[in-house]
């Protein structure tokens, strides 16, 4: 295929497109300020062991390099910018403000990596480039948070001198088969003549499955939509899960029963909902139509279902205390620390399912320790 793309941040997402690009024949240029990812990536260890980095590395590393400076964006022909927006606040801390009704979008998730992105591209990007983000933002995100950004340097106008899409990052790690390269994708554009750039880089150059909407808002709001609508509805089960064990109903097997339904009836099963998108998405939607509309008992739905997602938490580590203390149990092994089943992505500390239920179990007064032989970083102990 042949051209330069370049991708702003080297993490989860931009690692997997990176490798993605280059086995389709693209010189990959990595940005990240991180200088730690830039010498792994370029010591050609990949810093994201994901199935599809993993696997197809060998096959592509010789065609993706990093670097810590934007100047080396101004050659390339695409850019895509899948930069990381992460929570400010977590667990009680995000219940009380929820429930006070306190805070701007701001006070809870930091945009300013994508506001960085935008006014370093503005400086270097060269006429014509297609700009594309594949960060799950709120409607009228990209043009607020990275537009603005990237006509603040006076030197170009968006849709004009550089072109915009937006296109929500789908990647499910650990999937084989569903992964980077067949996962269908959505696309918005700031105008038609950069919807119609989008559609021939998504589908001819980085040949992947692509599905119009109308502009930029549409295709940010989908991906809310489709996180918020798995958040809302674990949180809906696993509320019932917790009432249900309170009154001693076995929730499991009246599920089960449910699931015999062959219409109408999708089966989600009670846990926390975490990871680095259901919680962050759910919340960017509620706080947008918050801010939008008002408080109403259309946006309280969402934020009660944030919240009980949170405190579910909570009663996942009262149930793990009162199981252990009937045992005489003091210390606790959880085996397993990654983002899913057998992954070896663990993302922060902070959205980790599993370390946080084992901070909270240690405050509890328990001995608390976690092995992944795919983790050893972060296990308490090696296999010996």
């Amino acid at each position: 295929m042949g051209g330069r793309l370049a991708v702003i941040g080297g993490g989860f997402v931009g690692l997997n497109v990176a490798v993605h690009g280059a086995l389709r024949g693209l010189d990959v240029i990595v940005v990240d300020i991180d200088r730690r990812v830039v010498d792994s990536i370029n010591s050609g260890v990949p810093n994201v062991m994901d199935v599809y980095i993993v696997e197809n590395w060998s096959s592509s590393r010789n065609r993706i390099r990093a670097s810590t400076e934007y100047s080396e964006v101004s050659s390339a022909e695409w850019v895509i910018v899948a930069v990381n927006t992460p929570m400010k606040v977590y667990g009680r801390k995000l219940v009380e403000m929820l429930e006070s009704n306190v805070g701007s979008m701001d006070d809870y998730i930091d945009f300013k990596p994508v506001e960085i992105a935008g006014r370093r591209l503005g400086e270097v990007l060269r006429r014509g480039v297609l700009v594309s983000s594949e960060v799950t933002i709120y409607p009228g995100g990209t043009v607020e948070r990275l537009a603005s950004g990237i006509e603040s340097s006076l030197n170009h106008r968006v849709g004009d001198s550089v072109l915009l899409v937006n296109s929500p990052e789908r990647i499910n790690p650990g999937d084989r088969v569903w992964n980077i390269s067949s996962i269908p994708r959505v696309l918005g554009a700031f105008n038609k003549v950069s919807l119609n750039e989008g559609l021939e880089f998504y589908s001819k150059v980085l040949g992947v499955p692509i599905s119009k909407v109308t502009g930029l808002r549409e295709a940010e709001l989908s991906k809310l939509v489709e996180n918020a609508q798995r958040l809302v509805n674990i949180a809906l089960i696993s509320s019932m899960k917790a009432v249900s064990h309170s009154v001693n109903i076995d929730f499991y097997e009246a599920l089960e029963a449910a699931s015999t339904k062959p219409f109408g009836f999708q089966k989600y099963k009670p846990g926390y909902a975490g990871g680095p998108c259901l919680v962050k998405d759910t919340l960017m939607l509620y706080l947008w139509m918050r801010d939008k509309a008002g408080e109403s008992p259309f946006t309280e739905v969402i934020k009660q279902a944030i919240i009980a997602n949170e405190l579910y938490l909570e009663h996942l580590a009262s149930r793990v205390e009162e199981i252990a203390r009937d045992r005489g149990a003091r210390k606790i092994l959880f085996h397993g620390l990654g983002y899913k089943p057998g992954s070896p992505f663990f993302v922060s500390e902070s959205i980790n399912v599993v370390w946080r239920l084992m901070r909270e179990l240690e405050a509890r007064g328990f001995q608390v320790r976690g092995y992944d032989p795919q983790i050893p970083g972060k296990s308490s102990f090696s296999k010996s």
